[in-house]
C-alpha cells in the first residue's frame, strides 16, 4: 500500500504541478485548498505526510504548520515556500523552496514515509532500512556500514 499525502495548496498555484508526477508513482493524495479544509479532512484521511504549499497561498505557512503539529501525533511536515521567505521558527520538518523539479520533491518525500516490507525498522525518530543501509533521524538520512547497521538493529 502507498502512502496517502494530505496536499495544502492554494487556489493560486504559480508552480509547476507535482501533484499529477506523485500520483503516477502510485501516492494517493487528498489536496484541499486551504488550511482549515485540511484541519477538516485530518480525522478522516489519516495521512502519512501533510504537505504545506505556502508559496501558492501567499503565506509563510508558519500557522499551518504550527497548527497540524498540536492536531497531528508526529506526522511528518513537508513546507514548500519561495525562495525569499525565511524559514525560521517554522515547525515543518522539511522546507523546500522553490523552484524544484518533482525528482527532488519525490527525493525529500521518502525518508518522511513510513517505510514499506519487511526490510524496514522504525523506533521512535529513527527509520533502518537494512537493505540499503540507510538510517534516517528527523529528517537527516545517513548511509551506514554493514556493522552499523547490524549494531543499530
Amino acid at each position: 500500500m502507498k502512502a496517502r499525502i494530505l496536499w495544502i495548496e492554494g487556489k493560486r498555484a504559480e508552480s509547476p504541478p507535482f501533484v499529477p508526477s506523485l500520483r503516477k508513482k502510485g501516492y494517493v493524495i487528498e489536496t484541499v485548498p486551504t488550511g482549515s479544509e485540511a484541519f477538516r479532512q485530518l480525522p478522516g484521511f489519516d495521512p502519512d505526510l501533510v504537505v504545506v504549499n505556502a508559496a501558492s497561498m501567499r503565506t509563510s505557512g508558519k500557522r499551518i504548520c504550527r497548527s497540524l503539529r498540536e492536531m497531528t501525533d508526529g506526522v511528518p511536515v513537508l513546507l514548500i515556500s519561495m525562495p525569499d521567505r525565511d524559514p525560521e521558527e517554522i515547525s515543518a520538518d522539511v522546507i523546500l523552496a522553490l523552484p524544484f523539479t518533482s525528482r527532488k520533491l519525490l527525493n525529500r518525500i521518502r525518508p518522511l514515509l513510513p517505510g514499506e516490507g519487511k526490510n524496514q525498522l522504525h523506533v521512535g525518530p529513527i527509520r533502518l532500512d537494512l537493505e540499503r543501509r540507510r538510517m534516517n533521524c528527523q529528517g537527516r538520512e545517513s548511509t551506514l556500514t554493514p556493522r552499523l547497521t547490524h549494531l543499530l538493529k
